[in-house]
């Protein structure tokens, strides 16, 4: 188990994840401060019974140049993009980092990391701000975008 973590160590240490401060947006999406949340409001999405803080457990984040979304369900999510609407099914680690979450894992060899962060941000082809705002690299590809509670 000891050799698989260190392992992981390193492809996160290489994948240079955005720290939750060095969030910025892709190209054509823009984050414009922080999400006004409600007293009490789940503003980062669904939560296990009885789970009272983040990190989310069920949400979805989304970009744009490329399109591409993922469904965040716990520990897994599924990457998809219009030539894959099925899309992959990507088992990681979460941790709860300040402000969001942060999955990890690898699949078919390829690292992948998806930051996400309770920050407004807006896709900017619709005009929608949503909540939460994401970083997701899988491979050697650097996807932004932003996200929101699952529908």
């Amino acid at each position: 188990m000891k050799p698989v973590i260190a392992v992981l160590s390193l492809l996160l240490a290489a994948c240079s994840a955005p720290q939750p401060s060095d969030l910025t947006p892709a190209p054509g999406i823009s984050a414009v401060g922080p999400a006004p949340a409600a007293p009490g409001s789940a503003a980062m999405g669904k939560r296990a019974s009885g789970d009272a803080a983040p990190p989310l457990q069920v949400f979805r984040v989304f970009g744009n140049e490329p399109f591409w979304n993922a469904r965040v369900e716990g520990d897994k999510l599924t990457y998809s993009t219009p030539d894959d609407p099925a899309g992959l099914v990507l088992q990681g680690r979460r941790r709860a980092i300040p402000g969001g979450v942060e999955i990890a894992g690898s699949h078919g060899g390829r690292p992948f990391v998806l930051t996400v962060i309770e920050d407004e941000c807006s896709d900017g082809m619709s005009g929608n701000n949503y909540p939460l705002a994401a970083r997701f690299r899988f491979g050697d590809i650097d996807f932004g975008g932003c996200g929101e509670a699952a529908k």
